[in-house]
């Protein structure tokens, strides 16, 4: 996780540094182009809240999160001599 904070930012500055120094392109993007990119992020979100639905839930309802009780069979006691 160390290494991720610290790599992280890095790559957060080379993308804006790429963004800043951009060239112009010179192409035509039709219409479609835009919404193609909407439906992305959409379904990214989408797919992400269904990823992490579980902590979502337990984000919100923390007093009434279901307790789980263990399935464990008990452990025999020793029962020599």
């Amino acid at each position: 996780m160390r290494l991720f904070l610290r790599i992280f930012p890095l790559v957060l500055i080379f993308a804006g540094a790429l963004l800043v120094f951009e060239r112009p392109a010179y192409a035509y993007a039709d219409p479609g182009t835009g919404l193609l990119a909407i439906q992305a992020v959409g379904s990214a979100l989408v797919a992400g809240g269904w990823y992490l639905r579980r902590k979502i839930y337990a984000l919100f309802h923390r007093d009434s999160a279901p307790k789980v009780e263990s399935t464990r069979l008990p452990v025999p006691e020793d029962t020599e001599g």
